[in-house]
């Protein structure tokens, strides 16, 4: 059984809703890949470009996603509660988080109330970009602003799970400061083995793991490596590995987001050995080979987000 912190299906969803005008865009495209991956819980979030879309766009991917989510009910649940998800379970539905990745056009509190109200439990603050909110990755000039304050301090009181990837370090270790509750890093690895600017630094993650919080690591081939012939899932496996040594196997899950399908550029996630979600068995299969016994590997699919989640949904 898997947890998966971050995929980008909701965003998909809209895409091709507007091309298709149905809702059935998961189960024609994804559903058996998740079955043979034995996916029961994922993070579907919102991915509204902050560059080029519009709030229209980002609020129109929540409602397209619901009503799919709806129309589909005999395959996916709707998760708002810790018991949701272990009906979900039950029922051999995927259960299904609601995320947005970055608050851009989130207008305030009273929105961010709104969405809680559809379904809405997860939150990345920024994209990469600075917003009302705080810097990310892109801009290493600002951290949390007093908006960006005010917004994650709601978000913990109401319930949402708060997702550090994407910002930068200065926002990182704000939200830090001015929260109290485990928090997570749905999507990135390790800046010691690749020296990407998604990735996190040794102090970031002794940080996240001394606040409780679950590190998912993820399937992107620059994430992996700088160097192509070595994005691969052993090496995959070995981010996870070094990541278990700094800070522990009760910190560590995944967060694949393996998203191909929304750019059409590429026809696979262009991981070595994992080349889409369903060959994720390749990636156990690789820390068997590094010494890892199976209640370990458990801890990593599933277990140590699903104590996080616990902590965190009200």
């Amino acid at each position: 059984m898997i947890f998966d912190a971050h995929a980008d299906i909701l965003t998909d969803m809209y895409h091709q809703y507007k091309k298709t005008g149905k809702l059935d865009s998961f189960r024609l495209r994804h559903y058996e890949k998740y079955k043979r991956a034995d996916v029961k819980v994922s993070v579907f979030v919102n991915y509204t470009n902050p560059y080029y879309e519009n709030e229209q766009i980002f609020n129109e991917t929540f409602e397209i996603a619901l009503k799919e989510i709806e129309a589909n009910f005999d395959i996916m649940k709707l998760c708002l509660t810790v018991k949701d998800i272990e009906i979900g379970v039950q029922e051999d539905r995927i259960g299904v988080i609601l995320g947005v990745e970055g608050c851009q056009f989130l207008r305030d509190t009273d929105h961010l109330h709104e969405l809680y109200a559809k379904g809405l439990r997860h939150a990345i603050l920024t994209w990469n970009e600075t917003n009302q909110y705080g810097g990310g990755i892109n801009d290493n000039s600002i951290g949390l602003t007093e908006r960006g304050i005010e917004m994650i301090q709601e978000m913990e009181r109401l319930g949402i799970i708060i997702d550090l990837s994407h910002a930068n370090e200065k926002t990182y270790f704000d939200i830090l400061k001015y929260t109290t509750k485990p928090v997570i890093v749905s999507h990135g690895n390790c800046r010691t083995l690749s020296k990407h600017k998604r990735n996190y630094t040794d102090e970031q993650l002794i940080a996240l793991k001394n606040r409780a919080g679950v590190l998912g690591i993820a399937a992107i081939p620059n994430f992996i490596s700088p160097i192509r012939e070595e994005q691969t899932v052993e090496n995959m496996a070995k981010h996870i590995d070094y990541a278990v040594k700094l800070i522990g196997i009760d910190h560590v899950g995944l967060g694949l987001d393996i998203c191909f399908y929304l750019g059409g550029e590429f026809i696979n996630s262009r991981v070595q050995g994992f080349v889409d979600i369903d060959q994720v068995e390749n990636l156990f299969q690789c820390l068997r080979n590094l010494g890892y016994h199976e209640e370990e590997i458990a801890k990593i699919k599933y277990e140590n987000f699903m104590r996080l989640i616990h902590e965190v949904l009200i």
